[in-house]
């Protein structure tokens, strides 16, 4: 039982990647078609598109930002809204309809934007483009992430979140 869970551990260090998944930390942002719904309060339904501002118009709160924020910060936030003034104890439920695309250019044969898909690799994403150019470089591939757009080196093995960026650069050699 303890080389099980010693495995188990190993197996979680060595792939960060998986423990910062889609389901754990991921941030609302503009172009995520989002289904919102209050319990026992049907008129407060909403299902649309995130903005490009990050906003989302709902019913007697108007325009409410929830660019950045994770599910739980926004329906946490939503709730808050909705205790002031509205609801005595609103509970919120929210769904991801859709997530926004990603988007590859630089060094591949198909460059543009895709759609999401759960727990797809950065190899993965390198063979539904079409696969590398001759003059592609094999190692130096950069995501930019997040609404800080903070840039990283990856490897074919990264994990690719909804609105990444990615940039396959040109080999000198």
């Amino acid at each position: 039982m303890v080389k099980l869970s010693l495995i188990i551990l190993i197996c979680w260090l060595a792939f960060p990647a998986y423990s910062l998944g889609i389901s754990q930390g991921y941030e609302f942002g503009p172009g995520d078609s989002l289904s919102i719904s209050v319990y026992q309060e049907s008129d407060l339904a909403y299902s649309g598109q995130i903005s490009q501002q990050g906003l989302v118009d709902l019913p007697l709160l108007g325009s409410v930002n929830l660019s950045g924020l994770t599910q739980k910060e926004a329906k946490s936030h939503l709730e808050e809204l909705l205790k002031d003034g509205y609801l005595v104890s609103p509970s919120v439920s929210i769904q991801v309809s859709s997530y926004r695309p990603f988007f590859i250019y630089g060094e591949v044969r198909n460059p543009g934007s895709y759609k999401y898909q759960p727990d797809i690799t950065l190899e993965q994403v390198i063979a539904l483009s079409g696969g590398l150019k001759d003059r592609a470089s094999r190692k130096i591939w950069t995501i930019q992430r997040g609404i800080d757009k903070s840039t990283f080196v990856a490897q074919s093995s990264t994990i690719i979140l909804p609105g990444d960026v990615i940039k396959i650069e040109k080999s000198f050699f």
